[in-house]
């Protein structure tokens, strides 16, 4: 019986990868998708709220994306190796 892809690891590995890809490219096309509303603290200056949810989720994973990119890019061409050639 085939196992899910949360609790088979390289599946989860490239569900991963799949999203931390997929939420730099959208912040790429749209930079301010992931982005909380502005607001005010008690002294009046504007502040980014927090990043909260599944939004705040894509958010991290899209500076992921952008930081690291090079190291996401070697570990999606390994998975695809993997997946091509050894599954």
């Amino acid at each position: 019986r085939p196992m899910s892809a949360l609790f088979d690891f390289p599946s989860l590995l490239t569900v991963i990868l799949l999203f931390i890809c997929t939420a730099a490219f959208t912040r790429s096309m749209y930079p301010t998708i992931f982005d909380s509303a502005p607001v005010q603290d008690q002294d009046g200056n504007v502040v980014t709220g927090k990043h909260h949810g599944l939004r705040g989720l894509a958010w991290k994973a899209s500076r992921v994306g952008e930081r690291l990119s090079p190291y996401v890019a070697a570990c999606c061409v390994v998975m695809a190796i993997h997946i091509l050639f050894f599954k």
